[in-house]
């Protein structure tokens, strides 16, 4: 529509709109002038599994040695490695719905089946510890957890990441750890790692990178820290897929890691504002309903209200119809929940200018007012 000069406003982004840090871009144009080009060891330069190491000590208090760390193309690409790594074909994974749209096929990529548990609002769409208890059995490999959440924003407090590793460490089961969105956290909220409770840490394997946190999505530099048997293994994979990770990128992926959060902080600031002006506005249509997200930069709104509404002639029967109903009524395009396994809800990103925010808003707002009113 926009290639046919359409006026597209687009809330689908999963990455920041900020351009990446002026040091960061400097380290890569150094490592260009130098000439550090060439192929780099597998899991990466020595100076980045340094940083990586010394991030996840200092934040996380995760600890780990080099040989533990793997960096990769992007943490999609680290946590598609950690599955390769562990799973055999026919085991099962668990995974809490809404999630990341990538989780259950990459766990059926490699053979494995991905065993889906829906959370509700009324649990801040987070799994709890008897959902998760009862999603575990003998063929369960692994669970994958993100904190905070693509698509919902929910964060996990330090207490419920600990009763659920109470549920974890009498099964001895991996956690895959998807911390990607660690930094974009909001209202004092505390981001912890499931890795850090001693009962489990040597099934967990924490995936990060620095494509949320430092606006570096096309860098694609993610990593993952393991237990020294899952890195090696994973390493193996790696090695036979990608080999190592961009030269270029890494040089500027260890600076991302070791300079002032200055960037990152103000970042954080903007999206919070946007978060809180859009929230305000969806809160003023009626038939929304709206958990405040805590964390990311989505909102994840439900639609429900106005799933059977008819619109000239056409009946609205799911978020599916929603998202196209908008898209060709208002030239605004959302990403269906169905498409995160929560269907009639919608995930807006606020990834975007105030303006735009704005102009969403009153497109939102101008057609579910026709759906509700039956236009």
């Amino acid at each position: 529509m926009r290639d046919a000069g359409q006026d597209v406003i687009s809330l689908t982004a999963g990455e920041p709109d900020f351009p990446t840090p002026p040091h960061v871009k400097m380290a890569a144009i150094q490592a260009i002038e130098e000439n550090f080009t060439h192929y780099t060891p597998n899991c990466g330069i020595a100076e980045l599994l340094k940083a990586i190491v010394e991030k996840f000590k200092r934040d996380n208090n995760l600890h780990f040695e080099p040989s533990q760390i793997l960096v990769s193309c992007g943490a999609k690409h680290s946590i598609f490695n950690a599955l390769q790594a562990i799973c055999n074909k026919g085991d099962e994974v668990v995974l809490a719905s809404p999630y990341w749209v990538s989780y259950p096929e990459m766990v059926k990529l490699v053979d494995a089946k991905p065993v889906i548990v829906q959370t509700t609002p009324e649990t801040n769409f987070k799994i709890t510890p008897v959902q998760l208890k009862r999603a575990i059995n003998a063929k369960t490999k692994a669970f994958i957890f993100n904190t905070p959440c693509n698509p919902t924003g929910s964060v996990y407090s330090q207490g419920e990441i600990e009763e659920l590793a109470d549920v974890i460490a009498d099964t001895g089961i991996y956690v895959i750890s998807d911390e990607i969105y660690e930094k974009v956290i909001y209202d004092g909220v505390k981001h912890f790692s499931i890795g850090a409770i001693k009962q489990i840490k040597d099934h967990v394997i924490t995936v990060n990178g620095v494509s949320k946190a430092y606006a570096m999505t096309g860098w694609r530099i993610g990593y993952l820290g393991a237990p020294k048997a899952v890195a090696e293994a994973a390493a193996k994979v790696q090695s036979q897929i990608t080999s190592n990770a961009t030269s270029i990128a890494q040089r500027a992926a260890v600076v991302a890691l070791t300079a002032p959060s200055n960037d990152t902080d103000a970042m954080v600031a903007e999206f919070k504002r946007r978060r809180d002006f859009v929230a305000e506005q969806l809160s003023k249509i009626s038939g929304i309903e709206l958990q405040i997200p805590k964390g990311a930069f989505y909102l994840f709104p439900s639609v429900k209200a106005f799933v059977g509404k008819r619109v000239d002639d056409k009946l609205i029967k799911d978020d599916m119809d929603m998202s196209h109903f908008l898209l060709q009524e208002e030239q605004l395009a959302v990403v269906p929940g169905s498409a995160f396994g929560a269907k009639n809800y919608l995930r807006l990103s606020y990834a975007a200018s105030m303006k735009e925010l704005e102009k969403a808003v009153q497109r939102l707002q101008s057609g579910l007012k026709k759906l509700r009113e039956g236009y």
